[in-house]
């Protein structure tokens, strides 16, 4: 088998979180060779300004699409691989007390969130009115923050262990994050820490909406995941079928809320007496929870 069937196989049959992963390689892999042709043969590369998002507002009334482009696009070697090792990580943690479509809706949200708060920090604060016009954000940084402080919030105790530190909860480590943004907003990567800032802030709010008032925020976004999910490359064969295990909006809520119980449960027996005390039963049940769709 190719290394392309193998790619297709893994990006068809994973998890949503492997797919944002791909999608992010696939355009910094699209990108980065364009930008070496380029440079190359002295051809300007100036076509990379109509995917990154612009502080402008006047030039962003025109490439309206960039606040969905920037968030899937990097340059950098360095940059991607920090983002998609945060993605992975903050998204395996997500995953344990959220489902697998609501990952990409926090994701899209922390990126449109990200982008809310830098375009109002850079044209309504003095300090950046020079900078404007030749301002522009690239990076999934702002979605990823989302990704991990939905999870602080919903669950602040769960403890993950760092190398050379031991063991941190999660709320210290979101709290670490968020002061270095707060410290770096007059930086150079200002407008990297102000969508940091957006993102976080998205976060935080998907999931105290979620917990107090039981709404995912990110619903509509998950019912346009299920409208393209219904494509496919091939054309199935007409089945009739009729669809005994559909659930109300009800009945899926509250499931959803004893799975997330009974994970609370497992992750507190964890933080007493330590992974090595879970019986084999309930280490299975902890794994088939946290990865259930």
């Amino acid at each position: 088998m190719s290394i392309a069937s193998e790619l297709k196989i893994s990006f068809k049959e994973g998890g949503y979180l492997t797919r944002l992963i791909y999608i992010n390689a696939a355009v910094f892999l699209a990108v980065k060779i364009s930008l070496i042709v380029c440079t190359l043969f002295n051809v300007p590369t100036l076509w990379i300004r109509f995917i990154e998002m612009p502080a402008s507002l006047s030039v962003l009334i025109y490439r309206p699409w960039t606040i969905i482009s920037y968030m899937f696009l990097h340059t950098e070697f360095l940059h991607i691989i920090f983002n998609l090792l945060a993605l992975y990580w903050f998204g395996k943690i997500f995953l344990m007390f959220f489902n697998q479509k609501q990952i990409v809706g926090v994701y899209i949200l922390g990126g449109l969130g990200g982008a809310v708060i830098y375009l109002i920090g850079y044209n309504l604060l003095p300090y950046f009115a020079q900078s404007v016009p030749n301002a522009y954000i690239l990076g999934a940084s702002a979605s990823v923050m989302a990704i991990l402080f939905a999870t602080v919030v919903y669950s602040p105790n769960y403890e993950i262990r760092l190398a050379l530190i031991g063991n941190v909860r999660l709320k210290y480590l979101g709290l670490a994050f968020l002061i270095i943004d707060i410290l770096g907003i007059t930086a150079t990567n200002a407008g990297g820490s102000m969508a940091h800032l957006g993102g976080a802030a998205i976060g935080c709010l998907y999931a105290l909406i979620l917990k107090k008032h039981n709404i995912d925020i990110s619903f509509q976004i998950t019912q346009i995941i299920n409208f393209f999910s219904t494509f496919s490359f091939t054309k199935p064969k007409m089945k009739v079928s009729t669809n005994n295990n559909y659930k109300t909006d009800k009945q899926w809520n509250m499931e959803r809320k004893s799975k997330n119980s009974r994970i609370d449960e497992i992750l507190d027996k964890i933080k007493k007496s330590g992974y090595e005390q879970l019986t084999e039963d309930e280490k299975k049940e902890l794994f088939d929870l946290s990865n259930k769709k």
